[in-house]
């Protein structure tokens, strides 16, 4: 399985959603408990930005890595499996010759 090296902006964000099930009853009452054993998958939004050559490569990590898994060390310092979100890779050309792209990682299970 690949690794993901390429450097990334500083200031990445994320989300942890914990996905629960819950039942609310009428006396105030709320039951609830754990959605299968993964129940924590997160997202990073992140952004690298470079030379039109350099972000040409990373563009193709992306690209084919929206169903292939990979390894990347998140910004905790933990290296987890994620895939990128198919929709979420943007370009944006600065200058002819400097791209900024901005992506998406959403963790994953299993290669």
């Amino acid at each position: 399985m690949d690794t993901f090296s390429y450097c990334v902006q500083i200031g990445a964000n994320g989300a942890v959603p914990v996905k629960v099930n819950s039942a609310q009853f009428g006396d105030g009452y709320k039951q609830v408990s754990g959605v299968g054993i993964n129940s924590v998958a997160e997202t990073w939004n992140l952004t690298s930005k470079g030379l039109l050559a350099d972000m040409q490569k990373v563009r193709d990590f992306l690209t084919s890595h929206c169903v292939a898994s990979f390894y990347w060390k998140n910004p905790w310092g933990e290296t987890n499996i994620y895939r990128v979100k198919a929709d979420s890779i943007t370009p944006n050309f600065v200058t002819g010759q400097y791209v900024e792209l901005s992506f998406t990682f959403e963790q994953a299970f299993a290669p």
